[in-house]
């Protein structure tokens, strides 16, 4: 099998007794890694490689690929659990978890294809932070498995007002 372009993001943070990472389980009817322990992450829509985006993100890469894997690791964080690595248009700062909390309603709608992150980011006026993103590891998954993915895994930390949840259909549980 041909590997699938994929990102996986690390959400860490400063806990009481040192440093923590998001993860969250993943359904146990999902044909791929179900039930285990995961980062947020997945394959890239064929949406994350539009160079319509381009406008709409800070920070990214350049090359096509790698763009698109940074695209894919902010919206998978997103849609699966919540968290979104934005500002506004002209702005400097992250979004507050004021805002974060409004948008959650677009989560599920992107999720099933019901709405583009394009529509999304030009309706909110936001802009991806891509420049939030450290990238960490590439792995591919070895020829013998029967779905392969080709996997950018990125660190990142978000705002401390941003609350991660699990989405309850990809993931079932989600912990620090």
């Amino acid at each position: 099998a041909k590997p699938l372009p994929a990102a996986t993001i690390l959400l860490l943070r400063q806990g009481a007794s040192g440093m923590e990472v998001f993860m969250v389980v993943r359904h146990h009817q999902i044909d791929f890694a179900s039930g285990a322990l995961v980062f947020p992450g997945g394959k890239a829509d064929p949406q994350d490689f539009a160079e319509e985006l381009i406008p709409h993100l800070q920070g990214a890469q350049t090359d096509t690929d790698m763009r698109a894997a940074q695209v894919s690791a902010i919206r998978e964080a997103f849609e699966e659990c919540g968290i979104l690595l934005a500002r506004g248009q002209g702005e400097s700062t992250m979004i507050s978890g004021e805002r974060l909390a409004e948008l959650q309603q677009y989560r599920e709608p992107m999720n099933k294809g019901e709405i583009t992150l394009l529509d999304f980011l030009q309706q909110q006026q936001l802009v991806l932070a891509c420049d939030e993103l450290t990238h960490f590891a590439h792995w591919i998954t070895p020829p013998m498995m029967p779905k392969r993915f080709d996997t950018h895994f990125y660190l990142a930390i978000p705002p401390a007002d941003h609350i991660a949840v699990h989405d309850g259909y990809e993931s079932v549980d989600s912990v620090w």
